[in-house]
């Protein structure tokens, strides 16, 4: 099945310019309102139950009350990762973890589970290297001028004042991947890949360095590897989404790989890339499967609005695979 692909050069090409620019953090430095959810493997009380969340290094610590329904909310919190504690009755702790704190509208789902199975060896998603890592206020106040400088689009003064953050703590891992969005603001690619390779250094895991590096290796048109830290992103992060499914097919056409796998990945992909559809299309051709090519087609213009650029394109092409 190898030999049906074709080169893919001129399509790689143009996925610089379906990836998304990759993630930092957002620049509010005051947070948002966290709301949550608690559900349980058995019974739960939930009117006696509070749940506290800490932050890393700063040491503040905000309480809020469960309420029947298991919801709560906390006031205010930046994005970031918080130790998480639900205590019951008088106060002692019945469960505990690791959250990550994205943008507004994330809802922490925790779910507490019955005291004879209850463990502690899952893996989290974030390091415990985050959590125990307590960042020096020079660095914390450089990081701070950072995040200001960039929601006012002064991506050169981030840049610098990201810089003055690790340079104050080394392993100030956020600090790294805030350095990198801001290269890749700047147009510094091969600078960009650098320090997000570093925040993986760091902490393997990272949530936002892992599909960073992934968009800028792809945007240098490195797609082999792109693929592979796709790969690592698409096991390790949370809903990371279609953009890895997208580069990771992208990777395996540039490898020659089984097509399949590719294909598999840009028909996931296409749920939030619909592009991905065209793409999958073009592969199917090659390997002679033009009915499932037409399916591909048509979906694409299914989902896609009546003045979509790309329709008239699609269309000559459906309908000279239907002929």
């Amino acid at each position: 099945m190898k030999t049906c692909l074709r080169s893919m050069v001129v399509v790689m090409i143009a996925l610089a310019a379906a990836t998304a620019q990759p993630q930092s953090f957002p620049p509010s430095s005051r947070g948002n309102p966290v709301k949550g959810e608690i559900s349980s493997d058995g019974t739960m009380v939930t009117g006696s139950l509070t749940v506290e969340l800490s932050s890393n290094g700063s040491g503040s610590t905000q309480t809020a009350s469960v309420n029947p329904d298991g919801s709560f909310e906390f006031q205010s919190a930046s994005p970031g990762v918080y130790w998480l504690r639900v205590s019951a009755g008088a106060g002692s702790v019945i469960h505990e973890e690791l959250v990550n704190v994205g943008g507004p509208g994330e809802l922490l789902n925790i779910r507490l589970k019955n005291q004879s199975s209850a463990n502690r060896t899952a893996e989290p998603t974030i390091s415990l290297r985050q959590l125990t890592h307590k960042v020096p206020r020079p660095a914390q106040r450089a990081f701070d001028r950072g995040r200001q400088a960039v929601a006012k689009g002064d991506h050169n003064a981030a840049a610098e004042s990201f810089r003055q953050a690790i340079a104050a703590d080394p392993e100030f891992v956020d600090a790294y991947n805030e350095l990198g969005a801001s290269e890749v603001a700047l147009g510094h690619l091969p600078a960009a890949a650098e320090q997000f390779q570093k925040a993986i250094d760091l902490v393997p895991e990272h949530r936002f360095a892992l599909p960073n590096l992934s968009i800028v290796l792809a945007k240098m048109q490195r797609f082999h590897e792109a693929g592979i830290v796709a790969r690592r992103a698409l096991q390790v992060v949370p809903g990371v989404g279609g953009k890895m499914h997208y580069i990771l097919a992208f990777g395996l056409l540039a490898d020659h790989a089984e097509p399949q796998e590719a294909i598999t990945n840009l028909q996931l992909a296409a749920m939030e890339i619909p592009k991905a559809h065209i793409v999958a299309a073009d592969v199917l051709v090659q390997c002679g499967r033009r009915a499932e090519a037409v399916r591909e087609l048509e979906e694409y213009l299914r989902v896609q609005p009546k003045d979509d650029a790309e329709r008239p394109k699609v269309e000559a092409r459906l309908a000279e695979l239907r002929r």
